[in-house]
């Protein structure tokens, strides 16, 4: 049975969700992140990411100028990265050169590759449609990596940060299913 509560109870409710960094840079080549945790799988042919961004954001306005953007996932050492990207505006201050981010170059955008993300995306902008408050942002993905050797995601249970590890299969032998999109 389920029961009626009001919205923001139910929201409430919700984790945990993915951690991801949007990576972005300025037309003069200063590079610039925040964490959200609103993103996902949004597309398989061509391979999709989507990332919702409040409207008035920096990361918004530099994506819309330069239309690309990168989208790693956290990794389990990135925890201060998160809190401090997402306390301050990239308007105001270089959140790279204040935490002395580890970087590599983008293998086919301007943007720059997070060291220490489990997984990388270099994307481009497909689209964005306003939703409320925030804009949903689409990017078809032009590069993949993976952190070798790879790591854990790093899941968001409320303010509460925890690596994510699969519970299932238990046995370490089993194969995945594939899923509709692989066949």
């Amino acid at each position: 049975m389920l029961k009626q509560v009001p919205v923001a109870e139910a929201l409430d409710h919700k984790f945990p969700e993915w951690l991801v960094f949007v990576v972005t840079h300025d037309p003069a080549g200063r590079d610039d992140l925040m964490p959200a945790g609103w993103a996902m799988c949004c597309s398989a042919q061509p391979p999709m990411l989507a990332v919702a961004l409040g409207a008035g954001r920096h990361s918004l306005a530099l994506i819309q100028r330069t239309r690309e953007f990168g989208i790693g996932f956290a990794g389990p050492e990135q925890v201060q990265t998160l809190t401090f990207s997402g306390s301050c505006s990239g308007r105001d201050v270089d959140k790279f050169a204040a935490l002395g981010l580890a970087t590599q170059p983008g293998a086919v955008t301007s943007v720059p590759l997070l060291v220490g993300c489990t997984l990388f995306f270099e994307c481009r902008l497909a689209g964005a449609l306003p939703a409320g408050d925030h804009v949903v942002v689409t990017g078809e993905i032009a590069a993949a990596h993976r952190a070798d050797p790879p790591l854990a995601n790093l899941v968001n249970f409320g303010g509460w940060y925890s690596p994510a590890g699969p519970l299932w299969p238990p046995q370490a032998t089993a194969t995945r299913r594939p899923l509709a999109a692989d066949s």
